[in-house]
């Protein structure tokens, strides 16, 4: 079995690099491995290897493509570090391992981080809908922005559905996987215990304290690695000062950087804990554990949590030291027998100071707690069984690829937002006019159609991709103008067309001939009630559907429509949408005069269901297209039912409402790009 790995590796400051680095030699002897590495240091420090090969992953496709993977596993964290995996990742689908589950912390990076508005907006609709986009909007003006709403809004569900499977360390990890597929399997396999934890058995005690700097008789408490405000340091620093007062030899080591956002060394400097508090900044791997052995008791408290195993609490109950932990998320699985929770509220300060000073006090407890933890740990976390398990998953994997079933899934899984702006149909509008025209000369209600709305269908075909021959195109409620300027001037394999009618048949052919060419044009039609039909063809059937001069007759429930059309589109499909604007300085000019503002809310004795029964505002439309799960990629009006009044603009321009949106008709592109349906959104419904 070969496998593509893809992590940071050390000389990379990183947990995971470490984390691989002592993992990869046990994988080596299952497995033939290739790590791809993104940083030159890396690849220089490790290319000598001779238990697996270490490559640039720029140089992934090539390898790939002349000797094929059987399996790619990506190991992923919450930082810049694997910004690259994360990429390849959504490429190139195989194994994730989310050593965190919450990635967005490194999905802002990499987009907010380097200005990329849009980025960050397409990654939080994907995943969270209109609601996502809000918050996105937000947050890239600096209205809204805390560590909380990244930490609630994970922003896994992208890469969860482009994956093949799924490790993770624990079970609270794999919970707060976002709607992963039902077939998709999910191996929680315990972060492993360092081999090197196992040689503290060795350290002198005493000797680590002297060689650190540390008093001998000292009571001291060790806080592992960077300083992150998860790790609620000033909690720890006030229940520290707390156990000051009882236990004046007490003494405080943050082994660690600190943070330069969110830094604690203002904190211990304002508290006066200088003389009895230590931040030692980054340390090499050999201090890290002669803390280790030199301290008595660890805390490690996390919330909120990204879902991480911390590599340090593994290391530090591996070593048999009593550890504090918060009571929450994956720390709460810790079985009660080997560490002493924290509950989180308003009184975890002073329960802090009560668990540290049992231990201070209890050495009897201190004894029974770490003996407890290193059986449990080294038991639970070995090393060999961690790489067991990960090499029978990828064989796992593996057979289902060979089996096929994971290709028939992810074919149909839409993850990419790069789509390619094709060309739209041209055409001479005369030409095109006159084409249309040829089509209805014996039907006078036809003719007078095409003579009221020319503007409007022009300008809507305008709109339309031209097509290359593969695409399908679907008309919802059509009079069959534009599906004949789609036929002529574009290049479309199917194009479908939908109309209401009482009764049967479900299903018609409709023809129309042209009167000067003899031409014959036949559309399939469908008989389709919008508003409560299930549409009539497969998911993800259509490339470009138009809803045009609808949405404005429908009575109930317009959402049921356009949940439909975002089922039976594909992924990146997009949604034309026409509808008149009641925002319009038309409307608002009629409004202003006592009149109705609607375009057409006339009864009509003959037809009533042609009388309008909503008109929208843009507003309205980019609420519909969202909550249906389209991004509106571009949304405008124009005037093609009145001329625009100049005075009355200029009037407007005055009171500082922009022009740009008060054509008397709106024109909306959406594109299908997130499954997320708000189904009745409540600026729409009661």
């Amino acid at each position: 079995m070969r496998i593509a790995y893809f992590t940071p590796l050390p000389p990379s400051k990183s947990g995971i690099a470490d984390y691989n680095a002592e993992l990869l030699p046990r994988l080596a002897n299952g497995a033939e491995i290739s790590v791809f590495v993104e940083h030159e240091k890396e690849f220089r420090e490790n290319q000598n290897r001779q238990d697996y090969a270490v490559f640039d992953a720029a140089h992934f496709d090539e390898i790939h493509r002349q000797a094929p993977f059987d399996l790619c596993l990506y190991h992923l964290g919450n930082n810049p570090w694997h910004e690259y995996i994360y990429e390849r990742a959504l490429k190139t689908p195989g194994v994730i391992v989310l050593h965190e589950h919450c990635l967005h912390h490194l999905i802002a990076w990499k987009t907010l981080g380097r200005e990329d508005r849009d980025g960050y907006w397409d990654e939080m609709f994907y995943a969270y809908g209109r609601n996502g986009a809000r918050v996105a909007e937000m947050r890239s003006y600096g209205a809204v922005s805390s560590e909380y709403q990244q930490f609630l809004m994970p922003l896994n569900h992208r890469l969860v559905n482009r994956s093949l499977g799924i490790i993770v360390h624990n079970a609270y990890a794999a919970s707060q996987l976002e709607e992963p597929p039902s077939d998709i399997p999910v191996r929680i396999i315990r972060h492993h215990l360092s081999p090197k934890a196992l040689e503290l058995d060795e350290f002198d005690r005493e000797d680590c304290r002297r060689s650190l700097g540390i008093p001998e008789d000292a009571f001291v408490i060790a806080s592992h690695g960077f300083v992150t405000e998860s790790k609620r340091i000033p909690v720890v620093l006030r229940a520290f000062r707390r156990l000051l007062d009882m236990l004046p030899n007490a003494f405080y080591v943050i082994v660690g950087e600190d943070h330069w956002r969110w830094s604690v060394a203002p904190l211990i400097e304002e508290m006066d804990l200088g003389d009895r508090v230590r931040i030692t900044g980054y340390v090499t791997e050999r201090d890290f554990f002669r803390y280790l052995k030199a301290v008595d008791c660890v805390v490690n408290l996390r919330y909120p949590t990204a879902g991480e195993t911390s590599g340090t609490l593994i290391r530090s109950l591996g070593a048999g030291k009593p550890v504090i932990v918060s009571d929450f998320g994956q720390f709460g699985e810790l079985p009660d027998e080997i560490c002493l929770k924290v509950p989180l509220g308003p009184n975890e300060e002073k329960d802090l100071c009560a668990r540290m000073q049992a231990l201070a006090y209890r050495p009897n407890l201190r004894e029974r707690l770490g003996r407890s933890a290193a059986d449990w740990i080294r038991r639970e976390c070995d090393i060999d069984r961690s790489a067991a398990g990960y090499l029978e998953f990828a064989e796992q994997i593996v057979r289902r690829e060979m089996s096929g079933r994971n290709r028939s899934r992810l074919s149909g899984v839409g993850y990419d937002f790069d789509f390619r702006g094709s060309p739209t149909i041209e055409f001479d509008h005369s030409e095109a006019l006159e084409y249309i025209r040829n089509f209805f000369v014996d039907d006078p209600h036809a003719s007078s159609y095409i003579g009221l709305h020319c503007e409007r269908l022009l300008r809507t075909v305008e709109l339309v991709p031209a097509g290359d021959g593969r695409q399908r195109l679907l008309d919802l409620s059509s009079y069959l103008q534009m599906p004949l300027l789609a036929h002529k001037y574009g290049d479309f394999d199917e194009i479908v067309v939908t109309n209401w009618w009482e009764g049967e048949p479900t299903e018609k052919i409709q023809s129309v001939r042209n009167a000067t060419t003899g031409e014959e044009v036949t559309f399939p039609m469908k008989n389709l009630d919008v508003e409560r039909d299930v549409f009539p063809f497969k998911d993800g059937y259509f490339d470009v559907a138009l809803c045009c001069e609808l949405i404005e007759h429908l009575r109930e429930d317009p959402m049921h429509m356009l949940t439909e059309l975002h089922r039976v589109l594909k992924w990146g499909g997009l949604l034309i949408v026409t509808t008149p604007n009641i925002a319009g300085a038309f409307s608002l000019r009629e409004s202003l005069a006592g009149r109705s503002p609607y375009i057409y809310g006339l009864y009509n004795r003959k037809n009533p269901a042609d009388r309008h029964s909503r008109e929208y505002t843009p507003v309205d439309v980019r609420i519909a297209l969202e909550s249906a799960g389209f991004k509106v990629v571009r949304l405008f009006t124009g005037n093609v039912w009145h001329e625009a009044d100049e005075e009355f603009l200029r009037w407007l321009d005055q009171t500082g409402v922009p022009r740009d949106l008060r054509g008397d008709n709106i024109f909306a592109l959406g594109r299908k790009q997130s499954r997320q349906i708000d189904r009745f959104p409540h600026e729409l419904y009661d």
